[in-house]
């Protein structure tokens, strides 16, 4: 029964181990692998580094090993609770704090670069590429507007996009996350806006698990505002 566990398990953490490196194969130098169970740690070895790889890249592995080994010799330099508090003050906390810390270097950077990149007081920074009419603005939440917009991570990797005319998104200004929403203000029909929007004017702190944006992360918007409906004043 015993070995049916570990068999089973085995197979899961393998499974795991080929998703997290894409499935892609290579020959394994077994000349350091004594046996089997020499072969099989390493592969727990390795899943353990990919998962690492995922989660933070910044963690030191000589530390991992020394946990592993910790727990396994019954020398934990915590207690489970100790731990699990500390985890959870990291990833809420600090690593928050370091994002938010290459963010705002990220945005210092690009305004000495660029005097036209301007910064709201809501904390939403964006460059005017094309103003358009501002006679034919957004003004209120209720007016109906037409965009196509790309989105992308600091690092350029593209999340999601709506490039053409035949997918423009048309919707009432209020129906808008804040930042892109106040993005949208700023330029008229025919305007062109780039836009770095913080967390607090995007999806906060919860993220969007579904698009792969990750909790507090800043997101960069370029956005062409196609047509303007407004909402008759009373």
């Amino acid at each position: 029964m015993k070995l049916r566990y570990i068999f089973s398990a085995l197979c899961v953490v393998f499974a795991a181990m080929l998703m997290a490196c894409g499935g892609g194969s290579k020959n394994p130098n077994k000349s350091h692998l004594e046996d089997a169970i020499d072969s099989v740690s390493y592969i727990v070895g390795m899943n353990v580094g990919y998962n690492i790889l995922k989660m933070d890249s910044t963690l030191r592995s000589d530390a991992v090993v020394k946990g592993i080994n910790d727990v396994l010799s019954g020398k934990e330099l915590m207690s489970v609770e100790d731990a699990r508090n500390y985890f959870l003050a990291y990833i809420t906390y600090d690593v928050y704090d370091r994002v938010r810390g290459y963010e705002e270097q990220f945005l210092a950077d690009l305004e000495a670069s660029d005097k036209k990149v301007q910064r709201t007081k809501s904390g939403l920074t964006y460059k005017v590429l094309e103003l358009g009419d501002m006679n034919k603005a957004a003004t209120v939440d209720r007016d109906t507007v037409a965009i196509t917009y790309r989105v992308t991570r600091l690092s350029g990797e593209e999340v999601d996009v709506v490039a053409n005319r035949e997918d423009t998104v048309r919707t009432v200004l209020r129906d808008f996350m804040p930042g892109v929403k106040e993005g949208i203000k700023l330029i008229g029909q025919g305007g062109h806006v780039l836009l770095w929007i913080p967390s607090e004017l995007a999806y906060g702190s919860e993220g969007d698990k579904e698009k792969g944006i990750k909790p507090n992360e800043m997101l960069h918007y370029d956005v062409n505002l196609l047509e303007v409906k407004s909402r008759r004043r009373r």
